[in-house]
C-alpha cells in the first residue's frame, strides 16, 4: 500500500507541474503591473567575508576583488562572524575576531570601499541554546562593546544566532528582548537587533516572528525581521508581519553550494531571481554570503559556489562568477535608496520564489534616488536540476509586457536596455519606448533584462 500512494502521489506532482507548464507556453505573453505607490526603500547591500588572514592572497588581486566586490557593487554592509557558541567566552570570541577582521585589515578595506555599517553574525550551529538567554545576550552585549572600546570598531547591528533552528520562539523573544537590556546598560543604544535570521523564510521564520510580535518589549527592542534566501525566499507573509510597523526587513544571507562553472547560467539565473523577490516582498536590506575567497584549484573546488570571486592559487588569476556581473547589472539599476514599487505579473501573481514549483519569471521596479525609473526582469524557465523542493518550468521565451502604473500619463519616454545571459555580461541592448508607462520585450530562458530610464 505505501509504495502505491507514493506512486500517486508522485503522479499527482507530474499532473501538477504538467498543468502549471501548460499556464505559459513558449512565446506566451506575461503581463507585469506596477504598484500605484511605493512600499519600502532599498537601504543596504552586502556580503559577509571569512577569515583571510590565513590566505596568501597577492596584494594586487586582493584589492582587486576589494574594489570589485564591494566598490562596483557598492555595498554599504559587511557581515562579521563570531563564534558564540556555549563553550566560547568573550575573550575567545575577540581574539578570533581581531584576527580575522580587524589586524587583516578587512573591516579597514571594506570601508574604504564604501562599507558604513558593520553587521554581527553570532556563529553557534544550529544548536537549542544550553546556557541561559541572560548569559548568551550579556556575552554578545560585552562582546560587542569590549570590540568598540578595545578597537574602535563600532557594530551598527547584530543577529541573535545564525540560523538558529534550536531556539524556541519564546527563548527567541527573550533574547532579543534581553540583549536589547544588555546593550543599552552599556550604552549601544544605536545598535539595531534583528531577527531570527532563519535559513528559509517558512513557517518556522513566521512562529519566530509572531512569539517577537506578542511580545511588546521584545517587538519594540526589535529593528528588524531578518530571513535567508535559499529555496525559500521573502513572500507576501513576511512583509505583511511589519506593514504599518517601523521594522525594515534583512536578507542576511543568500548563496548556492557546491561547485560552480565560471558561466552557470542557472545559478546566475536563480540568485538574480531571489534578489528581485526579495526586493519585491519587503526587503529593504539584502546581503550575499561570501563576497570573495582563495582557492588551491578552482577546478576542484566544491565550495567556490558560495562566493562571486574567488583569486584561483593554481591559475594565479581571479575567477568571476557569472552571477558577479549579473549583480553588477542590478546594482546599476536598483541602487541604495531605490523605492520599491511591488509588482504582479498575469499569470504569476506576486511571483514568490518559494518552496517547489518556482515562477517563470522574477521582476522588480524602482524609482531611483535620481528620480529615475528601472525595471528588472529574469526568465527563470529552463533552470535545472529538479528536484524534491524545487521545481522549474521547461525552458520558454517570455513575451512580457511591462504596465508602470505610475507612468501612465507620461507619454513617450525612452528608456536603456541592458542585458545578461550565459555569453553576455551587462551588455547594452539599445533603447526601449515606453508610452503611458507601457512596453513588450521578450526575455529569453535564463536571460537578465534591466529597463533604466533617464534621472
Amino acid at each position: 500500500m505505501p509504495t502505491d500512494v507514493a506512486r500517486l502521489l508522485l503522479f499527482v506532482a507530474a499532473l501538477s507541474r504538467a498543468t502549471l507548464a501548460a499556464e505559459v507556453p513558449p512565446a506566451s505573453a506575461v503581463t507585469v503591473t506596477v504598484a500605484a505607490a511605493p512600499a519600502q526603500t532599498l537601504a543596504g547591500f552586502g556580503c559577509s567575508l571569512v577569515d583571510l588572514s590565513r590566505a596568501k592572497l597577492p596584494a594586487a588581486a586582493r584589492a582587486e576583488m576589494f574594489d570589485r566586490v564591494f566598490g562596483d557593487l557598492h555595498m554599504n554592509v559587511l557581515r562579521l562572524w563570531a563564534d558564540s557558541g556555549a563553550n566560547r567566552g568573550v575573550a575567545q570570541m575577540k581574539s578570533r575576531f581581531y584576527a580575522t577582521y580587524v589586524d587583516s585589515g578587512v573591516i579597514a578595506d571594506a570601508q574604504q570601499r564604501g562599507v558604513t555599517t558593520l553587521l554581527l553574525a553570532p556563529a553557534r550551529g544550529e544548536r537549542p541554546p544550553t546556557e541561559p538567554i541572560a548569559e548568551y545576550a550579556a556575552k554578545l552585549a560585552t562582546f560587542i562593546a569590549d570590540v568598540q572600546a578595545e578597537r574602535g570598531i563600532a557594530i551598527g547591528a547584530t543577529g541573535i544566532a545564525n540560523e538558529p533552528s534550536g531556539f524556541t520562539p519564546p527563548q527567541m523573544a527573550e533574547a532579543v528582548r534581553r540583549l536589547r537590556q544588555e546593550l543599552d546598560a552599556r550604552g549601544l543604544g544605536k545598535v539595531v537587533i534583528i531577527a531570527p535570521e532563519w535559513a528559509s523564510a517558512d513557517g518556522a521564520a513566521l512562529r519566530s516572528i509572531s512569539a517577537l510580535k506578542a511580545d511588546p518589549a521584545a517587538w519594540a527592542a526589535l529593528g528588524a525581521i531578518a530571513t535567508h534566501s535559499y529555496n525559500m525566499a521573502a513572500t507576501s507573509q513576511f512583509s505583511a508581519t511589519i506593514a504599518g510597523t517601523d521594522k525594515q526587513y534583512w536578507m542576511t544571507e543568500a548563496s548556492d553550494n557546491g561547485h560552480e562553472g565560471e558561466a552557470d547560467v542557472n545559478r546566475a539565473a536563480s540568485i538574480t531571481a531571489r534578489f528581485l523577490n526579495d526586493l519585491n516582498h519587503g526587503v529593504t536590506h539584502w546581503i550575499y554570503f561570501i563576497g570573495f575567497h582563495d582557492s588551491p584549484d578552482i577546478a576542484k573546488d566544491r565550495d567556490n559556489a558560495t562566493k562571486l570571486m574567488v583569486y584561483d592559487y593554481r591559475q594565479q588569476r581571479i575567477y568571476r562568477h557569472l552571477k558577479y556581473d549579473w549583480f553588477r547589472q542590478l546594482r546599476a539599476a536598483l541602487p541604495n535608496g531605490s523605492r520599491l514599487y511591488p509588482v504582479s505579473a498575469r499569470p504569476g501573481g506576486d511571483l514568490a520564489f518559494s518552496y517547489g514549483q518556482k515562477p517563470w519569471l522574477n521582476a522588480a521596479a524602482a524609482r531611483r534616488p535620481d528620480g529615475g525609473w528601472s525595471l528588472a526582469m529574469v526568465n527563470l524557465s529552463g533552470v535545472t536540476p529538479d528536484s524534491g523542493i524545487s521545481q522549474w518550468h521547461p525552458a520558454a521565451a517570455l513575451n512580457v509586457t511591462w504596465q508602470v502604473t505610475p507612468l501612465a500619463g507620461e507619454g513617450a519616454t525612452t528608456w536603456n536596455v541592458f542585458r545578461s545571459d550565459a555569453t553576455q555580461r551587462f551588455a547594452p541592448a539599445g533603447q526601449a519606448m515606453l508610452t503611458n508607462g507601457a512596453v513588450t520585450l521578450t526575455l529569453e530562458p535564463g536571460e537578465l533584462i534591466t529597463l533604466v530610464s533617464q534621472g
